[in-house]
Order: C-alpha cells, then structure tokens, then sequence
C-alpha cells in the first residue's frame, strides 16, 4: 500500500522538480551570481521605511508613525512587523528559502498545477497550464517594477480556488481545510485589491453553482459548501485581522474615506476620475492574443533597423539616434502609462475559444461570465455606463484604483477554459466530433491575427497623446507610427505562427496520430 501511495506521487514529485528546473534557469543569475532585480517600488520602499528599520534597529520597537511618506502617515501601512501571524511560518515553508522573485515564481507554478490537479486533470496537461498561467506577461512585469506584494498575492489566488473548488464538488472537509490555508495566506501577502477582485470571481462561481444547484435539485448539498466556504473564509480572516483592521480606520482618514471639505464627495470612496486612470482600453484587449497590438510599454528599444533610426539619420539627427531608439514611445494606447501589455498566449485564446464551443455544464458558464466581467471592468472610463454600477453600488468597489488590475482575474480563468478543452478532447472517444468546432476555433483565432497583419490600419492611426511632444517634426511622427504599426505587424504574424501550430497538433491528435500524453508535453 505504501509502495502504491509513493508511486501515486512520482508525477507530482516530477512536476515540482520541473518547476524548481525552471526557476532556477530562467533566475540563475539571482541563484548563482548573487544579483537582485533592481525594482523601481522596492527602491522607494527602500527610502520611505529606513526611519522605521533604523529605529527599530536601534531600539528593539517599531515606531507607528514615519514623516518619510506624504506629509507623515502610519508606519504599519509601510513597514511593520507582525510575529504573531504565525500563518507566516507557512507561507516561509512554501517559499522553500528561495531569494525573491525565485519564490513567487515556484509558488505561481504550484498553484496553478494543485489547482489543475484538484480538478481532475492529468498531471502532465496540469504542468503545461500552469507554465501557461505563470508565464503571463502580465506577472512579470509586476515582478519587474516591484509590486512584490501584488504577484505574491496572485500566485496564492489559485490555491484558494482550488480550495473552494473542492469544496464545492468533492470534499467538504479537506476542501475547507484548503480553503482556510491558502486564503489565510493571500489575507497575509496584503494586497486587497488582488482579494477584493478575487472575491468577484468567486462571488461569479457561486452564482453560477446555485443556479445549477436548484436545476439539479441538489440545494441542501450547496448550502453546505457555501456554509463552509463562508466559515473558512471568517477563520481565514483571524490571524491577519489586525493588519485588516489598522488599514480600514486609516482608510477613514485617506482619500478613500469621507472628506473634510464643504463640498460633497462624488462617491463614498475615491474620487471617479482617480480610479477609472488606468483603464484598459476596449481595442487594446486585443493584447491578450497579439502583444504589441497597442505597442507594448510606454517606451521600447527599437534596433538600427527600425524606421525610426533611419529616419533620424537622413534628417541630420543620427548622433541622437542611438539614445533615441532606446526609449522609443511605442505605446498607443489608452492609459496614460504601462510597463507592458496583458498577454495571456495566443495559444491559450485559441483554446479558450475552442473551450467556449465544446466545454459543456457549470466550468464553462462561471469561467465565461467572469471574463467577460474582468475585461468589461478592467475598461473603467472606455465602458463607464457599466463600470459605473460597480464604482456606486457595488460595496468596496470604489476604494482601489487601476482598474486595468481587473485583468488579472481573466488572465486567471482564460487558461482554465482552454485546458478543460483539451481536456474533453483528450477524454472523448471519438475526437472528431469536435472537428467543426475546431476549425471555428482557429478561423476565429487566427483569422484575427490573419487580418491585423494583413491590414493592420483597422487596429487604429498609430497615434497617441504622447504625439504632441512630436509634432513639429512631421517626418519623426510618421516614422513613429511606422514602427508602431510594424510591430503590431510582426506580433500578428507570430501569433498566428502559434495558433496554427496548436492547431496542427489538436488536428493531428484528433486523426489519432498523436497520443494525448505526446499532445499534453
């Protein structure tokens, strides 16, 4: 028996070691050459928490107030100590001493594949969706600049829906165990605004598993796994609550709570225009299949090659034009500024696609639902009618800005659909029967991509309001817009590269000349 439960775990001891492979690799020089990522927030961390450390350092208290941030504020909002959330403990034992980043990057592969694995899936499709769900652009960019505590609160995110998951359909005990777990310890990574959009989707869930619920006729079975998620949740909250409760009373005295003034606040939070300024533009969720369809991050380095440095060469600017090209303003889209683009992988909104056609039964409806929700959101200002009922009547909602953040809620359910694709082809018995709604799948897919690199004008005229610091020199605005358009051009065609090859592979499994375990890898 004992031989039996070893062997049961080999794959998943296979698919850790892959993980640890993959960290160590794609982080080796934080590994083996001592180096540390050089974050943007983690410098102003840096500056705004010394008097805090130093004091502390000094005397062996933490002082609660710091004048190094505004005009002063709570030192506990910045930096403080908490040795009496022993959940920390847990949540060091899942960082397995590795230096930062490293950490986050193993704990985003792990949950996605427990996640994965919860759900019945084989181990090896899990492996490869939670490289697909962890290699979203989106997580390394956020690790890039330095929100440390966003990317470790999202790596927790899958932990807790698979907790809940299990809760929902298979085991109440162990399902609540988990629940408790894991969101104890994304409560502890301290990013509200990562839980707070979490708890939408799930909120999306449990809509979704009442309705089927009272179709089925299986409501008392519901109201037990809703009662147990709604207990576990209240434990969750316990070892973090002081933290919970210090950040509400000084929310109070912030931008987020009522105002001194005379006049009357628009909202009970913070003000419209504030929250709706990083908003993703409606044409810019394109950047899920094409990457650089809106040019990328605000500013990216061109080569010699490019019609910008070309075109700063025959107008007498060539000694400016290698400086030039490395911060060149590629970025066209609606947000004031972005350290890049959400990618989820063309060949993940292939598979997406593929799922919506052929996953059938509750995944599919709350999986649907809560994208379509997270994307519609994360426009704000571009779809303002709808945000607006979130932003006014939804509790909450009004309190946290960069509603682009919405995202990440998508870039968590969009892989998921696509691998309960290939999941139910890999299990049905006669795979051809989806032949229709594969080849609908990649018309789709890749006819989008086919078309924006054919004609890439019906993207937009390639312009941005960081044109105005431009437009006196006619001849560097066209070639601006020259490379905004080539790159959109060259992500389009490699795009499509990828959605036909996962088609090729699906086509060739479909005709039986491909085994699932050879499709999955």
């Amino acid at each position: 028996m004992k031989n039996g439960l070893f062997k049961k775990f080999i794959p998943h001891l296979i698919a850790l070691g892959i993980f640890f492979a993959l960290t160590v690799a794609y982080l080796r020089p934080v590994f083996f050459e001592g180096k540390r990522l050089s974050q943007s927030d983690v410098r102003m961390w840096q500056g705004m928490s010394k008097e805090i450390i130093d004091w502390g350092a000094k005397t062996g208290h933490y002082p609660l107030w710091t004048n190094s941030m505004f005009s002063g504020m709570p030192a506990y909002q910045i930096s403080m100590p908490t040795p009496a959330n022993l959940i920390e403990h847990v949540n060091n034992f899942l960082w397995m001493g590795m230096p930062t980043p490293a950490n986050v990057m193993f704990m985003l592969f792990m949950g996605f594949y427990i996640l994965l694995v919860t759900m019945k899936f084989d181990w090896r499709l899990a492996l490869a969706g939670s490289l697909a769900f962890s290699f979203c652009t989106y997580n390394f960019i956020i690790i890039h600049v330095g929100h440390n505590s966003k990317i470790h609160a999202i790596a927790l995110v899958p932990f807790v829906l698979a907790g809940i998951l299990m809760t929902l359909r298979s085991d109440l005990f162990k399902g609540g165990v988990l629940t408790v777990i894991a969101l104890s310890l994304l409560i502890y990574a301290n990013h509200v605004q990562i839980a707070y959009y979490l708890a939408i989707g799930i909120l999306v869930l449990m809509i979704s598993e009442a309705v089927f619920a009272v179709k089925e006729k299986r409501i008392p079975a519901f109201l037990k796994s809703a009662i147990v998620i709604a207990f576990a949740s209240a434990l969750a909250v316990l070892p973090s609550i002081t933290t919970i409760w210090a950040t509400y009373e000084y929310g109070q005295y912030s931008t987020r709570g009522p105002s001194e003034l005379h006049e009357k606040k628009e909202s009970t939070g913070l003000d419209k225009n504030y929250a709706y300024g990083w908003s993703y533009g409606v044409g810019e969720t394109m950047t899920l299949l094409i990457p650089n369809f809106k040019g990328g991050p605000t500013t990216s380095e061109l080569t010699r090659s490019s019609a910008l440095f070309k075109a700063m060469e025959s107008n007498g600017a060539g000694a400016q034009a290698n400086q030039f090209i490395q911060n060149a303003p590629t970025y066209w889209g609606d947000q004031p500024s972005t350290a890049g683009p959400t990618y989820a992988g063309a060949i993940v909104i292939f598979l997406f696609i593929l799922g919506i056609f052929i996953v059938e039964g509750r995944d599919k409806w709350w999986l649907v639902s809560a994208t379509a929700l997270s994307i519609m959101l994360a426009w704000g200002k571009n779809f303002e009618s709808f945000s607006n009922l979130f932003f006014f009547y939804f509790p909450g909602y009004n309190m946290f800005r960069t509603v682009s953040m919405m995202m990440t809620l998508a870039s968590l359910t969009i892989p998921i659909l696509g691998l309960l694709a290939v999941k139910k082809l890999a299990e049905a018995k006669n795979p051809m029967i989806y032949k229709k709604q594969l080849l609908n799948s990649f018309y789709i897919a890749g006819g989008l991509c086919a078309v924006f690199f054919l004609v890439p004008g019906l993207a937009g005229d390639f312009s941005s309001a960081s044109d105005e610091n431009f437009k006196k020199y006619d001849w560097l605005l066209t070639a601006i817009h020259d490379d905004r358009e080539s790159m959109l051009r060259m992500d389009a065609f490699r795009s499509l590269f990828f959605v036909a090859a996962a088609f090729a592979l699906l086509w060739f499994f479909m005709k039986g000349k491909l085994k699932p375990q050879i499709l999955f890898i």
